[in-house]
C-alpha cells in the first residue's frame, strides 16, 4: 500500500508580487496588450532532480503541470460550450459576444503534463485506466494519451500526430478564442474512464474527462514558451516509502543551502495514502477487537472445561495417590493428556483459520469500504441554481463530483506464522495454569481425604 499510494511532499513557489525584478511586461504576437510575465526564480525538473538526488530517503519524484488547450482540428465529446453554440446561433438573444466568437470554447479541454504518467491521481485512484499502448515516461519528448472515446470519435490511432493549440484565452479573458501556437505530439497511449460520468448541456467540454489530453513534460514546456513564459511546474512531488519518515526527510530538504526559501515552502502531500488506508485501519481495528473478544473468551472457557474435567476425576486422582503414584507424576500425566488435546484442537483450529481468515476479513472490508456514489445534479436543479443567480454553484453542479482516492476494492487478509506460534504457546501456558490450579489442593490432602469427599 506505501509503494502504491505512496507518502510526498512537494516543494511550492511563493513569487514575491511585489517584486519588479521578478517581473517584466511582454507583448506576444496576437494579443492587444502587453502581458506580465513572471521571470523569477522557478520550479523545473532540474531543481526537483537535484532536490532528490542531494536528500537520503527520496525514492522517487513526479513533475508535470497542467494547463487549457485548444483542438480545433478535432471533435470533442459535446458538452455545454456546443450545445451554447448551436442554440444561440438558431435563437434570438442579446449576449456580450456572439455565438461565432465564442465558438472555438467547444475545442478547449483540459491537458495535463507529467513526467510519468501512472503518477496522475487519476490513474492512482482508479478514474483512468490504460486500455492500449503504453504510460508516458521521463524519456518521452512530445508523446501523447487521449482517452479511447476521443480517438474513435476522431479515428486516431497509436502513432497518429495530435495538433495541440494553445488558446488566446489563457494571456487574455477576449473573445474571438484564437490559437497563439501549436504543438504536435505523438500518440502512444489509450485510456479509458472506469465509471459513468454524469454529464449533460451543462457540464463543459474542459470538465468531460474523455476529452481530457496527457503529455509529457517536453510537450507542456513547448506550450508555455508560445507566449514566453518558464515552465511551472504544478506538480512537483518528492516521494518516501515510510509515511513515519516524511517529517524528517522534509527537515532535510529544508537544510539545502542552495535554495532561495524565500521564495519557496515545503508542503506535505500524505492525503493520497491516509485516504486509502482509512478503511485498513478500521479493519484493523475491527479485528484487533473480535481477536481481543475471541482470546478473552476462550482463556476463560478453557479454564471453565478444564478445571470442570478436572473435579469429576478426583476419585481417580485418590486411587493414584493410594496405590503410592506422586502428585508430580499424576500432574504430568494430566498435563499431557490436556496438552495433546489441546493440541490436536489447535491444529484442526489453523486449519480452519486459514481457509477463513481471508473471507472474513475481505467482508469486513466490504462492510467498511462503501464505494462513494456520484452526485448526479439533475437540468432541473441546475436551472433552478440558474434561475437565482448562483453562477458558481452552477459551475460546480455541472462538474465531475468524483474525486479522491479510491481505496482498493478487495484486501488479502492471512494468518501470519508467527501469529499462530504465538496463540499455540500462549495456548500451552493457559493449559498448564489451568491444570496446576484445578489439581493443586487435590494433591496436597492425604489419599483417604481424597477419597472420602467423594462420599
Amino acid at each position: 500500500m506505501e509503494r502504491t499510494y505512496g507518502t510526498s511532499f512537494s516543494i511550492e513557489l511563493y513569487p514575491d508580487k511585489n517584486d519588479p525584478t521578478m517581473w517584466e511586461d511582454r507583448e506576444i504576437e496576437g494579443l492587444d496588450s502587453s502581458i506580465r510575465a513572471y521571470i523569477g526564480p522557478n520550479i523545473d525538473e532540474a531543481l526537483v532532480k537535484r532536490i532528490a538526488e542531494e536528500t537520503e530517503g527520496i525514492i522517487d519524484y513526479e513533475t508535470g503541470s497542467r494547463t487549457s488547450i485548444m483542438l480545433d482540428n478535432y471533435e470533442l465529446i459535446p458538452g455545454y460550450h456546443t450545445w451554447s453554440y448551436e442554440y444561440f446561433s438558431t435563437h434570438e438573444h442579446q449576449l456580450q459576444f456572439g455565438p461565432e466568437e465564442t465558438k472555438n470554447m467547444m475545442y478547449v479541454t483540459e491537458c495535463w503534463h507529467i513526467g510519468n504518467s501512472r503518477r496522475l491521481e487519476q490513474f492512482h485512484n482508479g478514474s483512468f485506466r490504460l486500455v492500449e499502448g503504453r504510460h508516458l515516461t521521463r524519456e518521452d519528448k512530445f508523446k501523447c494519451m487521449v482517452s479511447k472515446a476521443f480517438a474513435e470519435k476522431n479515428n486516431l490511432k497509436l502513432g497518429d500526430t495530435l495538433k495541440i493549440n494553445y488558446p488566446s484565452l489563457n494571456v487574455r479573458a477576449k473573445y474571438p478564442v484564437e490559437s497563439l501556437g501549436t504543438v504536435e505530439t505523438e500518440i502512444v497511449g489509450l485510456f479509458e474512464v472506469t465509471y459513468q460520468q454524469a454529464v449533460n448541456q451543462y457540464t463543459s467540454e474542459e470538465d468531460i474527462l474523455e476529452n481530457w489530453v496527457i503529455t509529457d513534460n517536453a510537450a507542456g514546456e513547448a506550450l508555455d514558451q508560445i507566449y514566453g513564459a518558464p515552465y511551472y511546474l504544478a506538480i512537483s512531488q518528492f516521494f518516501v516509502e515510510n509515511p513515519k519518515d516524511i517529517d524528517e526527510v522534509m527537515g532535510e530538504v529544508k537544510k539545502l543551502d542552495w535554495i532561495e526559501w524565500k521564495c519557496y515552502d515545503l508542503a506535505k502531500d500524505d492525503g493520497i495514502y491516509k485516504e486509502a488506508v482509512k478503511p485498513l485501519h478500521i479493519v484493523k481495528m475491527i479485528m484487533l477487537v473480535c481477536m481481543g473478544i475471541s482470546l478473552v473468551s476462550g482463556v476463560v472457557l478453557m479454564f471453565l472445561v478444564i478445571t470442570h474435567s478436572m473435579r469429576k476425576r478426583i476419585r481417580e486422582t485418590g486411587i493414584l495417590m493410594s496405590v503410592g503414584i506422586t502428585g508430580k507424576e499424576i500432574k504430568r500425566q494430566f498435563l499431557w493428556e490436556h496438552l495433546l488435546i489441546g493440541s490436536a484442537a489447535f491444529l484442526l483450529a489453523l486449519l480452519v483459520s486459514f481457509a477463513v481468515t481471508p473471507v472474513i476479513g475481505q467482508q469486513i472490508y466490504g462492510s467498511v469500504n462503501k464505494e462513494k456514489e456520484q452526485k448526479v445534479y439533475t437540468e432541473k436543479e441546475i436551472e433552478a441554481a440558474i434561475a437565482r443567480g448562483e453562477q458558481s454553484k452552477v459551475t460546480e453542479m455541472a462538474k465531475n463530483q468524483k474525486t479522491g482516492i479510491e481505496p482498493p476494492k478487495e484486501i488479502l487478509v492471512k494468518m501470519k506464522a508467527g501469529t499462530a506460534f504465538l496463540v499455540f504457546v500462549s495456548m500451552l501456558l493457559i493449559i498448564s495454569y489451568s491444570v496446576n490450579a484445578a489439581i493443586k489442593k487435590t494433591l496436597k490432602l492425604e489419599p483417604v481425604r481424597v477419597l472420602s469427599m467423594l462420599e
